[in-house]
């Protein structure tokens, strides 16, 4: 193996490793889908809470007051643990390490150190709104209106 070939893979080891231990942010949100996912007609999104029928897609749906919005399904801690939440709940939690997230993705508690980031979301002219696994909003830009949608 060449210097330069070990430095780029000790370089990749080490960030992994950071991400890993909760000491660096990982720079994309995992999920289970890349790309548009169909979650229905806006008007039929009216349980406030939680809504956990796309976390087979990585993410869950939220909604509160006059916002829906996509969350990530996986903890900022282990970005392979998969969180759990009840359909029309409060909080997100990790199975594995019991981190604990607000509604807006923020920490609650640890050992996550990162908030929850969001998908990209859209409602078409027909009222049919659209997740976007493919594309992350990190979470100090989730007033950005490619961030949510609005109910009313």
């Amino acid at each position: 193996m060449k210097r330069r070939e070990f430095l780029a893979a000790s370089a990749g080891c080490a960030c992994l490793m950071l991400t890993k231990a909760g000491l660096a942010a990982p720079t994309a949100i995992a999920t289970a889908t890349t790309g548009p996912v169909k979650v229905g007609d806006l008007a039929s999104l009216t349980k406030e809470g939680i809504d956990i029928r796309f976390l087979s897609n990585g993410f869950f749906l939220v909604r509160g007051k006059d916002r829906v919005y996509a969350l990530s399904a996986f903890c900022t801690h282990q970005t392979d643990a998969r969180l759990s939440g009840r359909a029309g709940g409060e909080r997100l939690i990790c199975p594995n390490h019991g981190s604990q997230f607000a509604l807006d993705g923020t920490v609650l508690r640890g050992p996550a150190k990162n908030n929850l980031g969001r998908l990209a979301i859209t409602v078409d002219a027909l009222g049919q709104v659209t997740v976007d696994t493919s594309k992350t909003i990190p979470p100090d830009q989730a007033g950005e209106t490619r961030a949510f949608v609005k109910t009313g």
